[in-house]
């Protein structure tokens, strides 16, 4: 052998040498990081969560400790976990929380470059879910999914009341009159016409807003300096609120589970989030889906997109974080998986294409409601505003206030929360 090819082997064999011990040899390999994953998904969608993340472990090697609380405690035990250093690596969180967690300092900004290097680009996204991710100029947040708003048409109570079709679907009502109409021939006894929300509708804010909303009205005025609830288009949507139930008598009471009452037959037409169609499925229910109907100015859909949100830490820990992203980019790139299963839509583009979500007449009817999708306002103080708005709404809805009165005194208190 020439000293020409022995230097060149000699050379070989220290690069190989190198390599053997910069890598973890087969069998040796480091351990991967644990992070901790706070969420509020308590119904059947938290069943597919956990089912995404044994996914996700197994392909990755990444494990996650999952704390799943209800929505509310969740947030409050954020606000005073974070800030004692105590909090989790990564939290789902709903579009209206960004705000005020972000003012409170509560979660990370992410910057552009973070973003870029892991993939994420906001024509990837639907803009209002993209839109929703930011506060004062920053991100701090990348959305997941989007519950949201759809009518819901209970096939045998309709049919029952003549308003179906020679082909057997039910009507779709195409204004506020004729559903106000359908919903009366449908209401004797103990089964109601219609009704907004799930559990206790006398207090849903998310289909007042969205009656609000529809009417070209909003909590707070455009420069959110002040409260909008006793404007005349507010006053018009809480006026029809009120009527539901007292003049119109076409809706459960206040206290009453609409869902319930849906799946027994008891419920003919229903406007709810969109995460209810799949226990309808499972309960057998003969349902078909419409778009929300436009009963106002405008054909306005409520959303409240799931945004992934890292909160602050105090000591950094680079692998974890690390992970965390790798969770975020997993579930992007499975997103179709968790809109099948979960039954929400994806922020992302990226599932709106497969012919399995398509084909799919409930998750077809949700897309093609994304040009109307409206959240929350972007103020700290919206999720304040929102408490107090339930019992207030709840008094008209029950016939103890007038709209007029109620929504002045509403606009009162929201005027005097503090800053």
């Amino acid at each position: 052998m020439s000293r020409a090819r022995s230097a060149v082997s000699r050379r070989t064999f220290l690069i190989a040498a190198a390599a053997a011990t910069a890598w973890p040899r087969p069998g040796a390999a480091q351990p991967k990081a644990t992070i901790t994953y706070w969420n509020g998904l308590t119904g059947a969608d938290g069943k597919v969560m956990d089912e995404m993340i044994d996914r996700f472990t197994r392909d990755t090697g990444i494990k996650i400790e999952q704390q799943r609380l209800p929505w509310p405690e969740m947030y409050a035990k954020l606000q005073v976990s974070v800030p004692a250093g105590e909090g989790p690596d990564l939290a789902l969180i709903h579009t209206v929380e960004v705000p005020h967690f972000a003012s409170d300092n509560v979660l990370e900004a992410i910057d552009d470059a973070a973003l870029g290097g892991k993939g994420f680009r906001g024509e990837d996204y639907l803009p209002a879910t993209w839109q929703g991710g930011t506060f004062q100029g920053k991100r701090y947040s990348l959305p997941l999914d989007v519950p949201q708003h759809v009518l819901y048409l209970n096939v045998k109570v309709m049919k029952d009341a003549g308003l179906a079709g020679a082909d057997g679907k039910p009507r779709v009502p195409a204004s506020r009159d004729e559903l106000v109409t359908m919903a009366k021939k449908m209401s004797k006894d103990d089964t109601f016409g219609f009704a907004i929300g799930t559990a206790n509708p006398g207090r849903y804010t998310w289909g007042f807003h969205n009656l609000l909303w529809q009417n070209g009205a909003n909590i707070y005025a455009p420069d959110l300096k002040r409260a909008a609830v006793a404007d005349p288009a507010a006053l018009e949507a809480a006026e029809f609120w009120a009527s539901l139930p007292n003049q119109h008598k076409i809706a459960p009471p206040a206290n009453a589970s609409c869902r319930d009452a849906f799946i027994a037959g008891r419920l003919g037409m229903w406007i709810a989030g969109s995460w209810n169609f799949t226990g309808l499925r499972e309960a057998k229910v003969d349902f078909t889906a419409a778009p929300v109907p436009r009963l106002f100015k405008n054909p306005v859909v409520w959303s409240m997109p799931h945004q992934y949100s890292f909160p602050r830490v105090k000591t950094a820990d680079r692998a974890r974080r690390e992970a965390a992203w790798a969770h975020v980019r997993w579930m992007t790139d499975h997103v179709a998986d968790w809109t099948l299963k979960a039954g929400q839509v994806s922020a992302s583009r990226k599932a709106h294409g497969d012919p399995r979500v398509t084909s799919d007449p409930v998750l077809k009817t949700l897309l093609a409601q994304a040009p109307n999708w409206q959240v929350g306002q972007a103020t700290p103080k919206w999720v304040a505003a929102e408490n107090v708005t339930r019992p207030v709404i709840e008094s008209m809805y029950t016939g103890q206030k007038p709209a007029k009165a109620a929504m002045e005194d509403l606009a009162r208190q929201i005027n005097a929360l503090p800053d």
